[in-house]
């Protein structure tokens, strides 16, 4: 077997099965100056429109062709297919096969390990809504992990030419980290969704509750930013305020089951924070901790 190559901004790139990630992923690294050599993708208007962005790289749909003119590969297609992806090429023992999931273990890639490539992962803690949101990957987290010390070195670089910073993740870390990932998007967004739907009363639509929560959101992931935690809350929590919390459970209950359940869910979990603000006495906390219980259980 030969060993891993040295690793630089030289070293040919494969994105394979590029996506909204891989697409952006591969835009940021050709403008970052690393050689991305080939990326794939199965739509040819994507093909299209992927050889005008990266004018330096092939861009093909097959898998092998791709990973053939390549020392580093990142699979960045969906979490369910990145093991079949990863069985689907011939590996060498000169490569690096990177997948880019993040809730997903290096075990998927066991079949290029077995064939001789080092393996990685590298999940950049970020959301990309079109095919080139480069610049989405400025300030970003990535976490990365690799039992060979040169390529994780290699890629903790690589995450700082993009503009973000790399940490070291272990395989049995990750379901608790991709939790975190989904509870601060995904689950944002939904709670988002039902403080629009509370605004129906008032006869004021979803999309246009939407529009006025926004500054709200903003000022508070603001507020988040410049002051942490437990200062950033705000609100009945923080104030002990029994009365008004009994009134919200009335309010999400009279709106539906779900929205009583997740208020009481999300305020048991947040109540311990805010009570380390120092406001709030025991009795209070004591008092909304029951209330919250009890509306918990209905």
């Amino acid at each position: 077997m030969s060993p891993l190559p040295e690793l630089n901004k030289e070293s040919p790139i494969a994105v394979l099965a590029a996506g909204r990630l891989g697409s952006s992923l591969a835009i940021a690294l050709s403008n970052a100056g690393y050689n991305v050599a080939s990326v794939t993708s199965r739509q040819p208007t994507h093909r299209k429109w992927l050889s005008e962005q990266i004018s330096e790289a092939i861009i093909v749909e097959n898998l092998q062709t791709a990973a053939n003119v390549a020392n580093v590969i990142f699979i960045t297609g969906p979490d369910a297919y990145i093991e079949d992806i990863c069985s689907e090429v011939e590996w060498r023992s000169h490569q690096a096969v990177v997948h880019c999931a993040g809730v997903l273990p290096l075990a998927v890639l066991d079949e290029a390990r077995l064939a001789g490539a080092e393996t990685a992962g590298f999940h950049p803690f970020q959301t990309f809504p079109t095919n080139d949101s480069s610049d989405r990957l400025q300030d970003v987290s990535f976490a990365t992990e690799s039992a060979n010390p040169t390529l994780f070195y290699w890629l903790r670089i690589l995450a700082t030419d993009l503009g973000g910073s790399a940490f070291r993740i272990e395989s049995s870390q990750r379901a608790a980290y991709h939790a975190s990932a989904v509870m601060a998007c995904g689950l944002l967004a939904g709670l988002t969704g039902l403080a629009a739907e509370m605004w129906e009363p008032l006869g004021i639509e979803r999309a246009v509750a939407l529009k006025r929560l926004i500054p709200l959101l903003r000022a508070t992931v603001d507020a988040i930013d410049e002051k942490g935690l437990p200062d950033a809350i705000t609100g009945p929590f923080v104030r002990g305020d029994v009365e008004t919390v009994a009134t919200h459970l009335a309010a999400t209950s009279a709106k539906s089951p779900e929205t009583a359940n997740a208020y009481s869910a999300l305020a048991l979990a947040s109540l311990h924070i805010a009570k380390e603000q120092g406001g709030m006495s025991e009795s209070s906390f004591e008092s909304i901790k029951t209330l919250l219980f009890d509306g918990n259980q209905n």
